[in-house]
């Protein structure tokens, strides 16, 4: 907002003594030139994973070391999230997700996958049981992607390798881009409060044959 942009403006022309500001954004160029041409850059990469898992041996020491590889991966380089994610709720996320996979690629019957979608039900709880689901679906995706790739050094689920290998065993590109398609479907279907258990079971019947 432009009252917002301005006001921040000033407190930047006029800061408060001995007070540094930081200002965090994804994309620099959405700020007003004039903040910008007052403030110092600083672009801020990802911590590569050993980093983040050493430092995670010091301040997550109940992590063991395949846990720690694990967390370090699907942090993506950002420190806050490896020492704050719940390791547990993502492990349960992932089995679902991998239901999910399993039956579109290899199991025709639908009833164990079906009865697993029947307990995301509704309210809060169940609404961030499902964003978990979608977002670690797109994880597993990416995954499939870069071992259709020949890139499978680059994977964050690296304790589920063999079974990702065996999944993207004659996988192409295409299936992973509709797969990911019918995710991001679900997650519009969400924000007008489809029913979630009924959304899940048409998107895993909806993903398309190998």
């Amino acid at each position: 907002m432009k009252e917002a942009a301005n006001s921040l403006l000033k407190v930047l022309e006029e800061p408060p003594e001995r007070t540094s500001l930081i200002l965090l954004t994804e994309n620099p160029h959405e700020l007003l030139p004039t903040i910008r041409s007052r403030s110092i850059l600083y672009r801020l990469g990802a911590l590569p994973a050993a980093e983040i898992e050493a430092l995670l041996a010091e301040r997550r020491p109940e992590l063991k070391p395949p846990q720690r590889a694990l967390v370090a991966r699907l942090a993506e380089g950002a420190v806050g999230r490896a020492l704050t994610i719940d390791l547990e709720a993502y492990l349960a996320s992932r089995q679902d997700a991998l239901l999910v996979l399993r039956t579109a690629l290899h199991e025709p019957d639908y009833s164990t996958l079906f009865r697993t979608t029947e307990t995301y039900r509704g309210g809060a709880d169940g609404q961030q049981k499902t964003i978990n689901l979608l977002r670690t679906l797109g994880s597993l995706l990416e995954d499939l992607l870069l071992m259709v790739a020949g890139t499978p050094g680059l994977i964050r689920n690296l304790d589920i390798a063999g079974e990702l290998e065996r999944m993207a065993q004659g996988l192409t590109v295409d299936w992973i881009a509709a797969t990911s398609w019918a995710v991001v479907q679900m997650e519009q279907g969400m924000r007008r409060n489809l029913l979630r258990s009924l959304s899940l079971d048409a998107m895993a019947v909806s993903l398309p044959a190998r």
